[in-house]
């Protein structure tokens, strides 16, 4: 979604500059209009993101697991939700299935 805000940003304002060199006002008015709308939805969708801030214990697990497997944080979260995710995932079928 920022992409696209941000890409209709950049194009707006292009097209704003290049409205402005000519006599075509109304075209640039309705172009600044619509990069102002799109930056204000950009900076709208950044300030609704609501922080996530994990137990102290789990914080000091992902630290430690990092020092000992030399991984990214980032990367041993991802694996460590994958992992609790499969968990809730799982049919019957998976658990009498024989290993392969």
């Amino acid at each position: 979604m920022r992409l696209l805000l941000g890409t209709s940003i950049l194009l707006a304002t292009v097209a704003a500059l290049d409205a402005a060199r000519g006599p075509h006002w109304d075209q640039f008015a309705m172009l600044v209009v619509l990069g102002l709308l799109s930056a204000g939805a950009l900076w709208m969708s950044r300030v609704n993101r609501a922080a996530i801030v994990p137990r102290a214990d789990l914080a000091r697990w992902v630290r430690e697991q990092s020092a000992l497997t030399d991984d990214e944080p980032a990367s041993i979260v991802d694996r460590a939700l994958a992992a609790y995710r499969a968990q809730f995932l799982r049919t019957p079928r998976d658990e009498t299935a024989p290993p392969t």
